[in-house]
């Protein structure tokens, strides 16, 4: 199974995301802390899930205005957005 890191800068935004995602859609994801190989500015945290909700997560983040350091494959950190 592929899965996407969705880079957020504070554990706040990527909790809110994460709720939406489980209530509103019945998806599931985990807030990890960004590994540090994951070449990011700051501290920052990311939401671990399957790489087919990655359209799912990034409308949730443009629609409530939040902001996001990216999307990134997890085998790979290639950014995808």
């Amino acid at each position: 199974m592929n899965y996407v890191l969705v880079v957020f800068a504070s554990a706040t935004t990527a909790n809110r995301v994460k709720s939406v995602l489980q209530k509103k859609f019945g998806i599931k994801s985990v807030l990890i802390q960004t590994p540090k190989s994951l070449n990011v500015k700051g501290c920052s945290f990311c939401l671990k899930t399957e790489s087919a909700n990655v359209d799912t997560v990034w409308k949730i983040v443009t629609d409530n205005g939040l902001s996001s350091k990216g999307a990134f494959r997890e085998e790979d950190y290639f950014k995808i957005r």
